[in-house]
């Protein structure tokens, strides 16, 4: 490339000829060249480059402290929802001496086992389990076992082992013990075998928590379990996940005597009728935590028990209801509960595909919710957190339950499938809703029922501006959860939204799904 012989063209304003344009192309062409093959060899450097500095990262060094790195496994394997903890962990430990090193050195990450299914004898490997718990130290201990028996006739319980027996006898002191088998008396041998034993075993003085399914029960058997727990001095937390109801239909009640006087949390999945289910209860004085899960089945009902009596639970915080049936009358029970400390109430219901709310059925469960703070003896009286999830209701239905509560400080709406007028006439109600309200949640309301969140934000601007010395307003934060493809109709430009309710001193968050 000869820029000599193009000095003239560039110091004066001279047409060229032909000759002098297509030379004049060729050195454009010739750099062009050049400057592609410099950029690839630039490319190629900094590649290089980008490989040798992972040589100098902290983790290469050994800069990262083996605790830091130990605290990053346990954040990572906790929440990750798509493999199981001991897979996730097991995965870390290959990646490098020093991963497994830091792993070790993190008894948390050490103190649950939940994939210990026996199926038969000869597949029980409990030294396993053993070696995995002894890494744990002195961190409270978490053991799931389910034992399947197969058919019904096959060998003897899989549970009934002696290595299992030596585990849970001889092992690391366990604080939450899960039990699960085909027949009440597997899960009652196991508890004996745990008790008769040698004296020194410290199991029954250490667990804390424990969990019992069963597939098959009768009340005989079903007390029996029950009443063994009456020698775990230590047990506080209680869940149970019994038989079907059938097994009890021609016994037709619990055993005489539970001995759930000292628990402070109990959970009980099944779908068994509110005679039973409040026959439990009054033997939980104590309990602080209630959970009751019917799965999506109504409970049955049997004209046959005696009229329902009040249940003092002097002590319960915090009271859920999983998985309703909205078309059942399972929330009935909370007429009979008496719960004067009660702090949160959680009902989830059950996710049909429905087109218009049961309006019958909406309103018994108002009035089932309402019942807790009627005026009369040992009624709530300070429910500050409601949180509904696929709750199908009219917002006349909905206003009676919230208007019916107003110590209320959060509420949470998951799923919601109503309508939003509750929000676009609240202005209208005669007493201000929810005046004690400080968070407020609606997280993925159902497009079917004409949902505008628009109303929602009408609502609180309309709040803030109506506050008072005499009507002051509590409300500091509301999350709205909007489906993406509705986005733009719910919000048309959310950070204005966002910074004129700011103005006024509450925070809002929108996200999409």
């Amino acid at each position: 490339m000869d820029q000599d012989r193009f000095a003239h063209l560039f110091a004066d304003n001279i047409t060229l000829n032909p000759l002098e344009l297509e030379s004049v192309r060729h050195e454009i062409e010739a750099r062009t060249t050049a400057i592609h093959q410099l950029e690839l060899q630039i490319g190629v450097l900094k590649a290089e480059r980008e490989k040798y500095q992972t040589l100098l990262s902290p983790l290469r060094r050994n800069l990262l402290p083996p605790e830091i790195l130990g605290e990053i496994f346990a954040f990572s394997v906790s929440t990750s929802p798509k493999f199981s903890w001991d897979h996730q962990l097991n995965t870390l430990c290959l990646v490098c001496k020093q991963w497994r090193a830091a792993a070790l050195v993190k008894p948390a990450l050490w103190a649950e086992v939940g994939w210990v299914c026996i199926d038969a004898p000869q597949n029980l490997d409990v030294g396993k389990v053993g070696v995995w718990l002894s890494r744990s130290g002195k961190v409270k201990k978490s053991l799931r076992i389910v034992g399947d028996h197969g058919a019904e006739d096959g060998p003897a319980c899989p549970l009934l082992h002696s290595e299992l027996r030596s585990l849970l006898v001889d092992g690391p002191p366990l604080d939450d013990l899960s039990l699960s088998c085909t027949y009440a008396e597997c899960l009652e041998a196991v508890l004996s075998g745990i008790q008769s034993t040698s004296a020194k075993s410290q199991s029954c003085d250490s667990i804390h928590s424990l969990t019992l399914g069963m597939e098959r029960a009768s009340v005989m058997s079903f007390g029996r379990v029950c009443r063994i727990l009456d020698r775990f001095p230590t047990l506080r937390a209680l869940s149970l996940d019994p038989s079907e109801y059938y097994e009890f239909i021609h016994d037709g009640e619990l055993p005489e005597s539970l001995p759930f006087g000292n628990l402070t949390t109990l959970s009980i999945t099944c779908d068994w009728p509110e005679a039973l289910v409040l026959g439990i209860l009054r033997n939980c004085a104590g309990l602080e935590t209630l959970t009751l899960d019917t799965q999506g089945c109504p409970r049955s009902y049997n004209p046959s028990y005696p009229h329902y009596l009040p249940i003092l639970l002097p002590k319960l915080r915090t009271l859920q209801l999983k998985e309703v049936d909205l078309s059942s009358r399972d929330t009935e029970i909370l007429r009979y509960l008496r719960a004067p400390s009660l702090h949160t109430l959680d009902v989830g219901f059950y996710p049909l595909d429905r087109l218009d709310p049961d309006e019958d059925n909406v309103t018994d469960i108002g009035f089932d919710i309402a019942s807790l703070v009627n005026e009369r003896p040992n009624r709530t009286t300070n429910l500050q957190h409601l949180r509904f999830e696929s709750l199908a209701i009219t917002s006349q239905g909905l206003y009676h339950i919230l208007s019916a509560l107003p110590t209320l400080t959060h509420l949470t709406l998951e799923r919601l499938e109503s309508d939003s007028r509750l929000f676009r006439d609240a202005h209208t109600f005669g007493t201000k809703l929810l005046p004690r309200l400080k968070t407020l949640k609606i997280h993925n309301a159902s497009e079917l029922f004409k949902f505008k969140y628009s109303d929602v934000y009408a609502y609180l601007k309309m709040r803030k501006e109506g506050v008072t010395a005499e009507s002051p307003d509590y409300l500091e934060e509301v999350e709205l959860t909007v489906p993406f493809e509705r986005r733009d109709s719910a919000f048309g430009d959310r950070y204005w939204y966002t910074s004129e309710l700011a103005k006024s001193g509450l925070r809002l968050s929108v996200a999409d799904v």
